[in-house]
């Protein structure tokens, strides 16, 4: 059963040496991710920020951020609410964007790959491998910004501050939060030896090798999330 922003919570425990901002978004992203809060369900910054012990700014500056990561909408004179999770055709969407971006983002990047980037994406990815995942965001959060960061530096790899921003906002590894909910982190053996495979490819100078591993890398990752379903293709 869904919780309403004002039915009294358990205030939420905020580690202060971290940003009230950060905080704040995570605790409202893990509670719609968990399902705590309903779709459709609105976001109230006084009664959140009350709950957290904060001024109103940093809640307001989250739900922000959450609405730049579609996890939230807005509607002028009524505030914010908690979006749908990402449909079929959604899915196929982001999955098409990261193809054409992540994709294009190797055309030029092999130049900018050193050894150290190589150390860094082969520790990233080892970590990924090491963890233990469940079914819930507070079980899977660290995989998703593991994966995050490995990502970006892949795309980062291409020097291009427009390609870099414009991943940045499709805002994948949020939104995909709520697919993995109930579910966790699927083939994750595949997923880290799918990641080796690029490293092997950007550690080897080849851009061809590169650009087919991680487009297939994509691919199996659109497999491995998305319901078979029609309405992912029309």
């Amino acid at each position: 059963m869904s919780k309403s922003p004002e039915t009294p919570r358990k205030p939420a425990t905020l580690i202060r040496s971290r940003s009230l901002v950060d905080l704040a978004h995570e605790e409202i992203h893990k509670r719609i991710t968990n399902g705590e809060i309903a779709q459709g369900e609105r976001l109230i910054i006084d009664a959140l920020a009350q709950e957290f012990g904060t001024s109103l700014i940093p809640v307001r500056e989250a739900l922000a951020r959450l609405h730049a990561e579609r996890l939230v909408s807005f509607e002028a004179n009524k505030g914010y609410r908690v979006a749908a999770p990402p449909d079929a055709l959604e899915l196929h969407h982001l999955f098409s964007a990261r193809l054409i971006l992540e994709v294009g983002a190797l055309e030029t990047a092999i130049p900018l790959v050193n050894p150290e980037l190589i150390a860094e994406l082969r520790e990233i990815n080892a970590q990924m491998r090491r963890g233990t995942y469940g079914k819930t965001f507070e079980s899977y959060v660290d995989f998703v910004k593991l994966n995050a960061v490995f990502h970006g530096k892949v795309v980062g790899l291409s020097g291009n501050p427009f390609i870099i921003e414009a991943y940045r906002t499709l805002a994948y590894h949020q939104r995909i939060m709520q697919v993995l909910h109930g579910r966790g982190v699927p083939d994750i053996a595949k997923l880290v030896a799918e990641h080796e495979t690029i490293i092997d490819a950007l550690e080897q100078g080849s851009h061809g090798v590169a650009r087919q591993t991680i487009r297939q890398h994509i691919l199996n990752g659109q497999e491995r999330l998305t319901p078979h379903s029609d309405s992912s293709r029309q």
